[in-house]
C-alpha cells in the first residue's frame, strides 16, 4: 500500500528529481554554465559549450555524445533548445530552474568544502574570484 501524494506536490518532486538527474553529468552542467553566462536569447556553439577544462574528448566524439545523450536529456527537462545545423544550444522554457541553482552556487562558493572545489577548474576559478 503506497502513500498518496497530491498531484501538485508530486509534480514538484518530479521536477527536483529531473534537476538532479540532468545535473549528474559534467558536460550537461557545462552547457548550463555556458548558457548562464550568455545573454538570454543568444545561441551558443556546440560542442565548445559542453567542453570542460578537463575534457579530453575529440569534437566528433563529443558531438555524438551530445546529440544522443546530453542534449535530449536537457531538452526533455525544458532547460535548453538545440539545433543540429548550426549545431547550437539556447535557453529553454524551464532554464530558470537550473539557473537559480547555479546562481546560488556562485554566490556561496566560498562556503563550499574544498573537497567539492579542488580539481574542478570551473569551481576553483569561482572560488578564487570570491575570496579575493
Amino acid at each position: 500500500m503506497g502513500i498518496d501524494i497530491p498531484r501538485r506536490e508530486q509534480c514538484a518532486i518530479d521536477r527536483w528529481n529531473k534537476l538532479y538527474e540532468v545535473l549528474a553529468s559534467q558536460e550537461r552542467r557545462m552547457i548550463i554554465y555556458s548558457l548562464r553566462n550568455a545573454p538570454e536569447e543568444r545561441r551558443i556553439s556546440l560542442p565548445e559549450a559542453a567542453m570542460t577544462p578537463e575534457s579530453s574528448w575529440d569534437p566528433e566524439t563529443m558531438t555524438t555524445q551530445l546529440q544522443h545523450n546530453h542534449l535530449p536529456q536537457l531538452a526533455n527537462a525544458g532547460y535548453i533548445r538545440w539545433e543540429r545545423d548550426p549545431f547550437c544550444v539556447q535557453r529553454g522554457p524551464h532554464f530558470a530552474e537550473v539557473e537559480v541553482l547555479f546562481n546560488l552556487i556562485h554566490a556561496s562558493i566560498d562556503q563550499f568544502p574544498e573537497s567539492l572545489i579542488n580539481g574542478c577548474e570551473v569551481y576553483e576559478e569561482m572560488y578564487h574570484d570570491a575570496i579575493q
